[in-house]
């Protein structure tokens, strides 16, 4: 018989406020099963990463997510291949590589190509009803039509209107998502979700709070002291090249973790942000309850990218260290997919492979990331065990160094091109990246290797990019050379 949520009934008072659980809405017969294409719900969050979750932190409640991830397939190293929300947004529709896609923040529209091979437009052509939801903020080709029946594009806001009153933009979001599944209800036609937070985003235009979230939450953590962040110390800072010393990385790290006052404040405002996406999350799974829609809805939960909260004395997520680039990913299926945990590396291009492979779609094969489904079943498969990340943006107003780099099961090459600054850590024994090796003469040969495997990628990637795009770098490259 199938699994469901059900939140332990020990569950403090405190977190019944805002959690909900899964409840049995009656068994289908197996033929039923058999026949109903899935519907798949999407829910990511912006600047989540993979440690800040419940069952994984020792202050931080997620309750929701804590049972999601009890109920389903945690994935435990997820990484983004780009540390930056536009360009991880448009590598999870398209299952490409930013060095493929060419998409980040002043870039024109994602190719002509690559916008038609978006798995919600591939669904959508598949006979789903496809929906979106929440931050949008990128540029696609084509008609919004073309990808979403229902399309509910949100800049950033604290609050929306709502029935003529003002509601916190997090339940906003969530209300948009309950609203579509309400209309799914009486509809057999299965259907695709997005449901994109901007929730625990900072308003990067108010200094003074930064973080932002429902009333109810404000209570939440002011009684616990949060631990320094790992190497967060001034000597460690003072290692750091000039070039990341006088990035906008140090400028948004004055004011949010400038001193141990505001540290504390900070981190625990990004917390509450967090839980107040784990009700969200909450409150359209009750709603898929209340419309019999829970037992055929697969629910995929990740973030765009990490987030440093203070570790090196830094702000932000470009660059190549863990709590960058890993993210949170659970993914529960009600139809009986494999429950724990899978340790094998997943990507955020490995989004949309998986979701056509669940909907029973055929995945592109330009597409680069890889369907999970093998490890959600546990079916013995091939997999890597190196992945290629990058962050190509370069605005003009601001510091943003960029990288390349490659990251294996126990090494880890980051590249900042443009300052002639290569970074090696051995993560076996060095998981916290406190020890650069890279001008240790001992481990030349691991540098020079993952720096040449870190060109082939470049190589490999570049060379997969459809004629438009290819054009338009071209193009790019001889604007910038003049």
């Amino acid at each position: 018989m199938k699994k469901y949520f059900a939140l332990l009934a020990t569950t403090s008072a405190l977190f019944a406020l805002t959690s909900c659980s899964f409840s049995q809405v009656g068994d289908m017969q197996t033929s039923e099963k058999e026949t109903l294409r899935p519907n798949i719900l999407f829910i990511l969050a912006d600047d989540h990463r993979w440690d800040l979750l419940g069952n994984d932190h020792p202050i931080i409640k997620t309750p929701n997510l804590d049972t999601l991830a009890n109920s389903g397939t945690v994935f435990k190293n997820t990484f983004v291949t780009t540390p930056i929300c536009a360009s991880s947004r448009i590598s999870i529709l398209t299952g490409l590589t930013e060095r493929t896609h060419d998409f980040t923040f002043g870039q024109p529209a994602t190719g002509v190509q690559e916008s038609a091979a978006m798995y919600p437009a591939l669904l959508k052509q598949a006979g789903y009803r496809s929906a979106f939801v929440g931050k949008y903020e990128i540029k696609i080709s084509g008609e919004d039509s073309d990808r979403f029946d229902y399309f509910k594009p949100l800049l950033q806001a604290k609050t929306e209107q709502y029935h003529g009153q003002p509601l916190p933009q997090t339940y906003y979001i969530a209300e948009l998502a309950k609203t579509f599944i309400e209309q799914s209800q009486d509809d057999a036609t299965p259907w695709t979700m997005s449901v994109n937070f901007w929730n625990p985003h900072a308003h990067d235009f108010d200094q003074q709070d930064q973080y932002h979230y429902p009333p109810e939450f404000e209570s939440w953590y002011q009684d616990v002291t949060i631990p320094s962040a790992k190497l967060s110390d001034d000597d460690t800072f003072s290692t750091l090249p000039d070039f990341l010393q006088a990035s906008i990385a140090r400028d948004r790290w004055e004011y949010r973790f400038g001193d141990e006052e505001t540290y504390q404040k900070m981190t625990k405002r990004h917390y509450r942000a967090i839980s107040s996406v784990d009700k969200a999350v909450g409150m359209i799974i009750k709603t898929l309850e209340q419309t019999g829609q829970a037992d055929n809805t697969i629910i995929i939960y990740t973030g765009d990218n990490g987030y440093s909260l203070n570790e090196r004395q830094l702000a932000g997520k470009w660059f190549g260290w863990e709590e960058d680039l890993r993210v949170p990913l659970i993914i529960y299926d009600p139809r009986g997919s494999a429950d724990g945990t899978v340790s094998k590396m997943a990507l955020n291009i490995d989004i949309a492979p998986t979701v056509l492979d669940l909907a029973g779609v055929a995945i592109p094969d330009n597409y680069q990331g890889k369907s999970l489904t093998p490890l959600l079943k546990g079916e013995p498969t091939q997999w890597r065990n190196e992945f290629f990340f990058e962050h190509m943006y370069q605005p003009k107003r601001v510091s943003i160094p960029p990288i390349v780099g490659v990251r294996t099961d126990n090494w880890k090459y980051v590249h900042f091109y443009k300052h002639n600054h290569q970074q090696l850590y051995d993560l076996e024994r060095d998981p916290a990246e406190a020890v650069n090796l890279a001008l240790d003469p001992e481990y030349r040969p691991i540098l020079d290797d993952l720096a040449s495997r870190t060109q082939a990628y470049i190589e490999h990637y570049e060379a997969q990019r459809s004629d438009e795009v290819a054009a338009r770098e071209s193009f790019k490259n001889r604007v910038d050379s003049e």
